[in-house]
């Protein structure tokens, strides 16, 4: 796949199949996210690999949106401490780009190997710190289930034109 064809494709999934994605496919996609650019090269971002069976429905209960979706195999909890990232010129924490930056190849390499998944923000964070005992300084800012999807979505195209959201040399 090219680069475009990637950023085209990326779509969120909410029915997997049961089959678990292969090691060396999870091995690339974690690899993309860590070749990410991060605040001073801090590379604050954890990744906590969820395949146990018992783990992940634990996980679904914590998400409490079950009814939007069916099983996957798997997930991928992303974790930062604020302290593993710097702030910018006007005083904002950047633990959360840094996040962002490398959540985003996560998700795009995983289109890459074949795989669909979903970026959930919605979730009880305290829980699902208790159930993968994260430790208090980091914050969970989101997950993914990982799987093969059981349908394949068209690629994207309800997106607003070019011309709605750029501006040339001023606003």
């Amino acid at each position: 796949m090219d680069f475009y064809h990637v950023i085209k494709n990326r779509r969120s999934y909410r029915s997997y199949r049961d089959k678990m994605p292969e090691e060396e496919k999870i091995i690339r996609i974690l690899n993309a996210a860590r070749l990410a650019p991060t605040w001073a090269n801090f590379q604050g971002v954890k990744y906590i690999i969820v395949r146990k069976s018992e783990t992940v429905n634990k996980i679904w209960n914590a998400i409490g949106q079950r009814n939007k979706f069916e099983s996957a195999p798997m997930f991928i909890v992303g974790v930062i401490s604020p302290s593993d990232s710097g702030k910018n010129m006007n005083g904002e924490e950047y633990y959360g780009v840094d996040f962002g930056i490398c959540f985003e190849h996560l998700i795009l390499a995983a289109i890459e190997e074949g795989l669909a998944s979903c970026w959930i923000g919605w979730f009880n964070e305290e829980k699902i710190k208790e159930i993968l005992d994260i430790p208090e300084k980091y914050k969970v800012m989101g997950l993914t289930p990982l799987g093969y999807p059981k349908k394949e979505k068209a690629p994207v195209k309800d997106r607003k034109s070019l011309e709605e959201l750029i501006h040339w040399d001023r606003f």
